[in-house]
């Protein structure tokens, strides 16, 4: 049998379901079966919390995967507690979120593996340099910063968007992990020379990042850009990420 990975995603205003088509072909390519369930653009929680049960009840599902953004940000405490740890392919239940954050589990969020994964494809040395995640407090940013401490890096503490000292800071590190999801909220002359930036906001209408890349960026020892770079390496880790669950299910 295949491996099997359920999406619940949520439409947009015109009814289509953002994220989702590449995440289906990626999965085919791979032998992975891809159940979708989209909840309606009118839809309210109790609905959300309807077609989740819904896809959960499907029978040999080896991993459940809730597409950001929500229609409200509200939901994502009471969705995300639905998920059983035994399918959560991207660390959202309160279990497998505690765990990496006691160091109990060691597989982070399918966005942070895509992360490491591209600077290790790249060879992009990153161990003894200072970094900063740029994000508003959450589970996700504060287990974003906790891979690259793993990895050796000197992690700062985490910085909102809008803090005014936030330009001065980016001066101070050469590791920068943009996950704001503010479209060109930094840009790219403010980072400091031989900074390896690492663009995660790109959940927004057009799939603009949150580094704006239109001035130089020749003064970076890399970049990962949005579009192009962390999105297609999400999906291809959470179609490897349902296979080894699938892998455990069988074992």
């Amino acid at each position: 049998m295949a491996p099997r990975l359920g999406i619940l995603a949520f439409a947009d205003a015109d009814g289509r379901a953002p994220h989702v088509a590449g995440k289906v072909r990626a999965g085919a390519a791979a032998g992975v079966e891809v159940i979708v369930r989209v909840v309606p653009w009118a839809a309210d929680i109790d609905e959300a919390r309807r077609v989740l049960e819904t896809l959960m009840r499907d029978d040999g599902m080896d991993g459940i995967f809730v597409q950001f953004p929500y229609p409200d940000a509200a939901w994502a405490p009471q969705l995300e507690a639905m998920i059983p740890p035994a399918v959560d392919v991207d660390v959202m239940s309160p279990e497998r979120v505690t765990g990496v954050l006691n160091g109990v589990e060691r597989l982070p969020p399918v966005t942070v593996s895509a992360a490491l994964a591209l600077i290790d494809a790249h060879d992009v040395r990153v161990a003894g340099r200072r970094g900063l995640v740029i994000a508003e407090p959450s589970d996700f940013a504060a287990m974003f910063r906790l891979a690259f401490v793993r990895c050796g890096v000197q992690m700062l503490p985490l910085i909102r968007p809008a803090e005014t000292t936030l330009h001065e800071r980016l001066r101070e590190v050469t590791v920068v992990i943009a996950a704001a999801g503010i479209p060109g909220s930094v840009r790219a002359n403010q980072l400091a020379p031989g900074t390896v930036a690492i663009d995660v906001g790109y959940f927004n209408p057009g799939g603009r990042g949150d580094i704006d890349i239109n001035e130089r960026i020749a003064h970076l020892d890399a970049i990962a850009p949005v579009p192009g770079s962390i999105g297609p390496m999400t999906v291809s880790c959470l179609v490897e990420r349902t296979i080894l669950f699938a892998e455990r299910r069988i074992a």
